[in-house]
């Protein structure tokens, strides 16, 4: 294991942070057959908040979009209406809008 390996992910350069995230997104995006809801629902908040610099948030984003539908409680159901309009173009859309996106330095909030 290089030290690269050994560094938590909050250590890297903002821009690093940001790439890593637009990746993982492109990763999911990229894998043959439909999304879940929840997976469009994650991909979506994901991308928000990296274009806002929050990056640990949608890093927290793509772990939870990697856990087992099995894994949610009945009461976190994602239901149809919550991503009607979220396709994977879509997503891929916003992905390439945030790949020529600045990096967002100081976060955002609001």
């Amino acid at each position: 294991m290089n030290t690269e390996e050994q560094l938590p992910w909050w250590s890297y350069p903002k821009d690093e942070q940001k790439r890593r995230i637009e990746d993982a997104i492109d990763w999911y995006l990229s894998r043959p057959g439909e999304l879940s809801d929840r997976h469009k629902l994650l991909l979506r908040d994901a991308i928000g908040h990296s274009y806002r610099g929050l990056f640990g948030m949608a890093m927290q984003d793509i772990f939870e979009a990697g856990l087992p539908e099995s894994a949610w409680a009945e009461s976190a159901r994602v239901e149809p209406a919550m991503v009607d309009g979220i396709t994977r173009e879509a997503l891929r859309r916003a992905l390439e809008a945030l790949r020529t996106s600045p990096v967002q330095e100081r976060p955002v909030f609001t």
